[in-house]
């Protein structure tokens, strides 16, 4: 057996490349959600805290048709699940947008990292309603105090420790005087010796709180999210990828043998090329706790990135990326739910997807309905659109340097797994046994701006459809 025959058959090949920083999507941390609170349409934007505690900001649009029968919007944040799910505390009312009467906008505290959700509550001519959406709270990083903060406090300690030794060395050196009597050369003694005696009490207790502080940090900074790791071996000979999580240390609750399916799926992996003209999108199998297994379709050597979608069953979900390099990979061909595109062969006689859009240019922080029209052969809207696992379409929104990705729904962006823990009657927007209609939407907000690509899927007579499309975020 030649070296290089060798290689091919029993060689895996491992990754040398460490992993991005990574939460619920990577880049992206706002929610989306597109729903319904009873008899009301909204778009509710939650955007978490950067840091844990703080403060969540709330936005919520109603349609043109609803703004004039809508009073009031409550807002309030409760755990995603447990007994503290059950009793909400008094719900903060959202301001009506003077400049826009069918914005309201509010700001909640969040106070742990974890599970949390933002239930909306409205009240109007047509009744009231709840909506909930669910909010993973992942401390990113501790908020570093400005300079101007760091000196403006340092100056006010130091007036109350000069303060504070003042108070102390006139207290013993006049305290048991007469009033109008001036203080002798033995008072003056006991004054300076009780100053020397405040001030290395005030000098102890800076140091002492000086270690607290940086104890109290240091323990903050463990506090902060860290993303699950994966390491993923490539066999060659088979074509198989096996990925392996490991937890880096975050939090005591956080496991690997609690992932629920989403979609029906526990792991929705995306495989992207460097300049985002191939896409894979596979469905690994759980073989071990934390670890995962796909079979590969062919795949041209090269060096890609993975993207790995997983909801815990607390409701959090977190993605995991990692890049590898691989030789040229001959697969089998993908069945069920998996799919790939590649713009090399993205030309097709059967129709296309097409961009439903005006001319206004795209902003950052702007919730955005994203509408895509499928068309047959002939130019019309397409008649034959099935579910594809159990939603009209998914949408995949990536950054061209890939440090943002996003996996979005017509629902919005929460995944349904959690879409379903905070609200057990939430299904798909389809209906069962309508004909599905041709234009998909999708809510979504770009975290940065730059340059990014949109994959859309949708399913057509048992094959799953695939539009790319570029845009570009002022």
């Amino acid at each position: 057996m030649t070296a290089r025959r060798a290689w091919v058959i029993a060689v895996f090949v491992m990754v040398t490349l460490l992993p991005r920083s990574a939460s619920a999507h990577v880049g992206s941390p706002d929610v989306f959600i597109d729903g319904l609170a009873g008899a009301y349409r909204v778009f509710v934007t939650v955007r978490p805290p950067h840091a844990v505690p703080g403060i969540a900001d709330v936005e919520v649009q109603l349609t043109s048709s609803d703004v004039n029968d809508v009073r009031d919007v409550r807002i309030v944040p409760l755990p995603l699940t447990g007994e503290g799910a059950r009793f909400a505390p008094t719900p903060d009312i959202a301001r009506r947008s003077p400049d826009d009467p069918r914005m309201f906008t509010g700001h909640l505290w969040m106070m742990t990292a974890g599970a949390w959700q933002v239930r909306v509550a409205i009240s109007g001519d047509r009744g009231e309603g709840t909506l909930s959406v669910p909010v993973p709270t992942m401390p990113q990083a501790t908020l570093a105090m400005t300079r101007p903060l760091h000196a403006l406090l340092f100056g006010f300690m130091l007036l109350l420790c000069a303060g504070f030794v003042s108070i102390v060395s006139a207290i013993v050196r006049e305290a048991l005087l007469e009033p109008g009597e001036a203080p002798d050369r033995s008072a003056r003694r006991r004054g300076r010796v009780a100053g020397l005696i405040a001030t290395c009490v005030v000098a102890g207790a800076m140091i002492l709180g000086g270690r607290w502080w940086t104890l109290e940090a240091t323990s903050y900074a463990g506090y902060v999210y860290k993303p699950l790791e994966v390491t993923p071996t490539l066999a060659v000979s088979s074509g198989r990828l096996r990925l392996d999580l490991r937890d880096p240390g975050w939090i005591r609750s956080r496991v690997l043998d609690d992932f629920i399916p989403d979609h029906g799926h526990l792991m929705h992996l995306f495989i992207v090329s460097p300049g985002l003209d191939h896409l894979w999108h596979l469905h690994p199998d759980q073989v071990a706790t934390g670890a995962f297994d796909a079979r590969l379709p062919d795949l041209p050597r090269g060096h890609y990135e993975l993207f790995a979608d997983l909801v815990h069953r607390t409701g959090v979900s977190e993605t995991v990326t990692r890049e590898f390099d691989t030789p040229a990979i001959q697969g089998t061909a993908l069945t069920g739910d998996d799919s790939e595109w590649s713009e090399a062969s993205a030309t097709t006689n059967d129709g296309r997807i097409v961009w439903v859009r005006d001319d206004r240019p795209l902003k950052t922080k702007q919730l955005t309905m994203f509408s895509f029209r499928v068309e047959d052969a002939a130019g019309q809207p397409a008649r034959d659109l099935e579910l594809y696992m159990g939603m009209p379409g998914h949408a995949i929104f990536v950054k061209r340097d890939r440090r943002v990705f996003a996996h979005v729904h017509p629902a919005g962006s929460a995944p349904m797994a959690a879409m379903e823990i905070a609200m057990p009657s939430s299904r798909s927007h389809a209906h069962s046994g309508d004909r599905l209609p041709a234009t998909v939407s999708f809510p979504y907000g770009f975290p940065e701006p730059g340059d990014y690509r949109i994959f859309v899927q949708v399913r057509r007579g048992g094959r799953v459809v695939t539009g790319a499309f570029d845009a570009h975020v002022n």
